[in-house]
């Protein structure tokens, strides 16, 4: 009969709430002679979802959608149910109960999905509240784009209650056996399996302590868009500047050779610019950097290359010519006029040599 549980429940709310202040905590008994909290307590925050939303590579940090179970014990809130009519749990504005402050923390533009004071927390029987939240937060995170784009980035998401003595309520976490975590279209993301979560405490005076929970996520990027549009069409690029420098129609023209040279040059800068919009600036590059970088070196040494290995065909013919007016000139002086004279032996061998520069390049960054 419900009119005999409403009463029931209005006796025991009135029991539990005459009197009850929600804005006082109940565990400020560090400096009292009362031992019912002797071993502390704990407040504990469980993982259930997160939802990755976004990397942010020069503002270090990411963004996440996370539902987290908030559970705290308020022994004022605690009752027997035998006494009541059987009723173990209740359901609750949170509003109406006290709650230990746990934000998180190293974030900024925390913001609840549903509002704490507007949502509902179950009490039970033993004086255990528990509470659901969804946020929206930014997390900072230490970003490191020497690996980029084949990187792995292990970030923290941190929760903590300050003020509180160790010996009153610190804050512990665990997560959900088989929580729900989401990624984008380019990140993967997980927990840490081998420590997905961390606890410490630390106390900076008598009177300052904090402790803090911390889920480690492994955040991984997936590279399919960067091998496919930018990393292979870089080393066609390479090889075409390679081509035209050594087998072009310019490739016996000085200026030319230089022209096509700058050319690539600039072809290859392109990614340069795309690279300075994506990742954050660190005092090491980042595998694309690299692969980029080593590349315009490839082109500025083959373009030289190629125009010493004029001069130097040109020198020879000179000095070949003169040997050989000579009326003892040597049969082998012969031979290496004509080398002198054919381009073809030289430019293959160079092509063949900065080719496979070139594909150890992109060998090694993949």
């Amino acid at each position: 009969d419900f009119g005999v549980y409403w009463n029931a429940m209005k006796r025991l709310q009135d029991q539990l709430f005459t009197g009850y202040d929600n804005d006082t905590s109940p565990y400020a008994t560090a400096f009292t002679n009362f031992t019912w909290n002797g071993n502390g307590s704990y407040a504990k925050i469980i993982m259930l979802r997160s939802r990755l939303l976004s990397m942010r590579e020069r503002e270090q940090s990411y963004s996440a959608h996370t539902g987290v179970v908030m559970v705290w014990e308020d022994p004022r809130l605690a009752w027997n149910p035998d006494q009541h009519s059987g009723i173990n749990h209740m359901y609750m504005r949170r509003s109406k109960v006290w709650m230990p402050e746990i934000v998180p923390c190293e974030s900024t533009g925390v913001d609840a999905v549903t509002l704490f004071d507007t949502s509902n927390v179950k009490i039970y029987a033993s004086g255990q509240v528990v509470m659901l939240a969804y946020f929206f937060a930014t997390h900072n995170c230490e970003i490191k784009s020497d690996n980029f784009p084949f990187d792995v980035n292990h970030c923290m998401m941190c929760f903590m209650i300050a003020g509180m003595h160790k010996d009153e309520m610190q804050l512990s976490g665990s997560v959900a056996p088989a929580p729900d975590l989401f990624g984008t279209g380019e990140f993967d993301y997980d927990i840490f399996l081998p420590k997905p979560v961390m606890g410490v405490f630390v106390s900076f005076d008598d009177e300052m302590m904090v402790s803090t929970v911390f889920y480690h996520f492994v955040i991984t990027r997936q590279p399919q868009f960067w091998v496919s549009l930018i990393i292979i069409p870089t080393f066609f690029i390479g090889m075409l500047v390679l081509i035209g420098i050594f087998f072009g129609e310019d490739s016996n023209s000085l200026n030319g050779l230089v022209e096509m040279g700058l050319t690539g040059m600039m072809s290859l800068t392109v990614i340069v610019g795309i690279l300075n919009d994506s990742i954050a600036k660190s005092k090491d590059l980042s595998a694309l950097g690299r692969f980029v970088f080593y590349d315009i070196i490839i082109v500025v040494v083959a373009v030289v290359s190629i125009l010493i290995a004029h001069k130097f065909r040109r020198r020879l013919v000179k000095i070949t010519d003169r040997k050989l007016r000579m009326n003892k000139s040597h049969v082998y002086w012969q031979w290496i006029r004509r080398y002198g004279a054919s381009t073809s032996i030289t430019r293959y061998t160079l092509f063949v040599i900065f080719f496979v520069l070139h594909l150890i390049n992109l060998i090694t960054m993949l």
